[in-house]
C-alpha cells in the first residue's frame, strides 16, 4: 500500500453470507475481536492497532468491517439477522493523535451500517411481497453489498481521503440523515 503525505485512508469490506432454508444459529458477538454498530458507539483510536512508520508526515488507517447476513426461511417468513461489525484486530492507524481521521474512519462504519439498514429493509420488502426463494434475497443482498463497495470508494475519492473537508461534511450530512430515513431498519 503506497502512503501519501497527510492523512492516506484505506477502507476494506468483508462479509459473511450465510443463507439457507432452515432456520439457523445467528451470530453471537465476540465482543474482543468485533465491535458492533450502534447508534451511541463512537469509535477510539484503542480500538485500532497501531503501526508505526519511518515517515511520521505520513498518516494512515484501515478500518475493516464485517456484514454479518444469516438467516433463511422460517414458517414461509424471512428470519434474517444483519449485522455490521468493525474488526478489531484487522483495523489499523499509524497516526493516534488525529480526530478528522478518526472521524472518517468512523464515517466508513457509518455507511456500512446504512447499507446493513438497506439489506434489512429490501429483506422487510420481499417479505411483505411473499418471496419465499432464498435465492432471490441472496441477490438482492448481494446487490447492496456491491453498491456498499462503490460508495465508499465513492466516498474515499470525494474526500480525497478525508482531507476535504467540505466533501467530507457533505458525506457526514448524506450518511447521518440516510441513517435517520432508515432508522426503522435499525
Amino acid at each position: 500500500m503506497k502512503l501519501m503525505n497527510k492523512k492516506h485512508l484505506t477502507y476494506i469490506l468483508v462479509f459473511l453470507l450465510s443463507l439457507s432454508p432452515v432456520h439457523g444459529q445467528f451470530l453471537e458477538v465476540d465482543r474482543d475481536k468485533y465491535i458492533e454498530w450502534s447508534d451511541t458507539l463512537y469509535l477510539r483510536w484503542s480500538d485500532y492497532v497501531l503501526r508505526s512508520v519511518a515517515n511520521k508526515n505520513q498518516s494512515s488507517a484501515l478500518t475493516s468491517v464485517f456484514h454479518s447476513v444469516r438467516g433463511g426461511m422460517k414458517n414461509g417468513q424471512p428470519n434474517f439477522q444483519v449485522k455490521v461489525l468493525f474488526v478489531k484486530e484487522d483495523s489499523w492507524t499509524t497516526d493516534d493523535q488525529s480526530l478528522p481521521l478518526l472521524a472518517h474512519e468512523k464515517l466508513h462504519f457509518d455507511l456500512a451500517e446504512l447499507y446493513g439498514r438497506k439489506i434489512r429493509r429490501q429483506i422487510a420488502l420481499l417479505g411483505k411481497d411473499g418471496t419465499t426463494d432464498l435465492a432471490v434475497y441472496k441477490r438482492y443482498i448481494k446487490y447492496l453489498l456491491n453498491e456498499f463497495k462503490k460508495v465508499s470508494t465513492d466516498y474515499d475519492k470525494e474526500t480525497r481521503y478525508g482531507n476535504l473537508a467540505s466533501q467530507q461534511e457533505k458525506w457526514l450530512n448524506y450518511v447521518s440523515n440516510e441513517l435517520k430515513r432508515l432508522h426503522e431498519y435499525m
